[in-house]
């Protein structure tokens, strides 16, 4: 017999994204290596632009922290802004990748094209209640990005080549307690898929000695 529900917490966390080219831990942000592969022999400065998939976000899944268990409601991942996270994201890392003469970002596989796949697996935001606001009522905090658990993988855009891969990769967002909105999501989402550009293309300008 199923349980009734009778309310539900939605959210649109703030996503975190880690993958072997991107090390180094961020001031926001802790990270926590999954299973991972890199093809033995490949040489990165032989590639010059990169395919950029959509943010994979069809099957994440929203699990409350262990304070949170017994709480009977229900916690769902909003579909409202899925759209406009891929679309940040797109076009974060394709800046972030591309300006200032750096890696193209094109829309079709070809040689020296590295292809950039990541699908976020599960979202754990870290939230507390918080001090009455205005009208009494008691006030949502949420602390940064919560706890995200992705697979990410480059390959070769022509051959499909799997040249790094890594599964169950943990990263845990930081910074302050801030009252839960749309708002507040959205700018970790912004500063986050900034950081993970510029540690992209730090480290193809290492592989490309600039």
């Amino acid at each position: 017999m199923k349980t009734r529900i009778t309310t539900c917490k939605s959210f649109v966390p703030a996503l975190a994204l880690a993958m072997a080219l991107i090390s180094g831990p961020a001031a926001a942000q802790q990270s926590a290596a999954g299973a991972s592969y890199t093809r033995p022999g490949t040489d990165f400065s032989t590639y010059h632009s990169f395919l950029i998939r959509p943010l994979d976000l069809s099957d994440v899944k929203l699990l409350k922290p262990v304070w949170e268990q017994d709480d009977p409601e229900e916690w769902a991942f909003s579909g409202e802004n899925r759209e406009a996270v891929q679309q940040m994201f797109m076009e974060i890392m394709s800046e972030e990748l591309s300006a200032n003469d750096g890696f193209p970002v094109v829309d079709a596989s070809g040689t020296g094209v590295l292809q950039l796949e990541v699908e976020i697996l599960s979202v754990t935001p870290y939230v507390k209640p918080g001090t009455q606001s205005g009208d009494g009522e008691p006030e949502m905090l949420m602390l940064g990005s919560g706890d995200v658990v992705v697979s990410a993988e480059l390959r070769d855009s022509v051959t499909g080549q799997l040249l790094i891969l890594v599964e169950g990769e943990r990263t845990i967002g930081g910074g302050e307690y801030r009252p839960v909105s749309p708002e507040s999501h959205m700018e970790n989402i912004r500063a986050l898929f900034t950081t993970w550009g510029q540690r992209l293309r730090a480290r193809m300008n290492a592989a490309h000695a600039r």
